[in-house]
């Protein structure tokens, strides 16, 4: 999809429950990153796929598939997207993944809205859940909300400076008493300069 200020590459990742993708996929995907970044100049370049490549949740946990594929697409194409969105997992979790080249790119997980079993986070030291995994290397989770649903905003300004994307995450919290929702609690701010790959500014509420 094209924008006046973005553009998102969307991609479906079919139905096994880590996802795969077709040679065809592949190759679409590869072009439209190319050809997304030669605007890269006056445009954020944003992934959306449906299963997370990074998540430390119990039920789903991150797919390795996704992660490959993302990492050799991304080497083909001599690209990396700005952030990249993912689904399938039932809670929120935003990672920052390190590049060899220096290159910091937020992954977020925004799972928190409709369905109501929520996917917890897997405790430190699970000896079912690891993050040794090769793949895994040189990624962090900054910050995470897996007891309350919730919807992630995004808005991307330009600004005397840069051009700038800020992701706002907002808790839902639900009465006891009167069974009704309140209003919703800020729970995670992060933003990030466009074109400035150094790292991510984050405001952990």
């Amino acid at each position: 999809m094209k924008g006046p200020l973005a553009n998102i590459i969307g991609l479906y990742s079919n139905v096994p429950k880590y996802g795969i993708i077709t040679d065809e996929q592949k190759r679409w995907f590869i072009e439209e990153l190319i050809a997304a970044d030669k605007e890269r100049c006056e445009k954020a370049l944003i992934v959306c796929l449906h299963h997370s490549p990074y998540s430390a949740d119990m039920n789903h946990s991150s797919s390795l598939p996704m992660i490959s594929f993302l990492n050799e697409a991304f080497e083909t194409a001599n690209v990396r997207p700005d952030i990249v969105f993912s689904g399938h997992v039932h809670n929120y979790q935003r990672f920052c993944k390190k590049y060899t080249e220096g290159i910091i790119t937020p992954y977020i997980v925004a799972g928190g809205g409709g369905y109501d079993q929520l996917h917890p986070i897997a405790s430190v030291g699970n000896e079912w859940y690891t993050d040794e995994h090769p793949l895994l290397k040189d990624v962090r989770l900054e910050n995470y909300c897996d007891t309350n649903h919730g919807f992630l905003k995004i808005t991307i300004e330009k600004r005397h400076n840069g051009m700038f994307l800020r992701g706002e995450y907002f808790a839902i919290n639900e009465s006891e008493e009167t069974n009704n929702l309140t209003e919703p609690v800020l729970a995670d701010i992060f933003e990030i300069r466009i074109g400035k790959r150094g790292g991510v500014r984050s405001y952990c509420c």
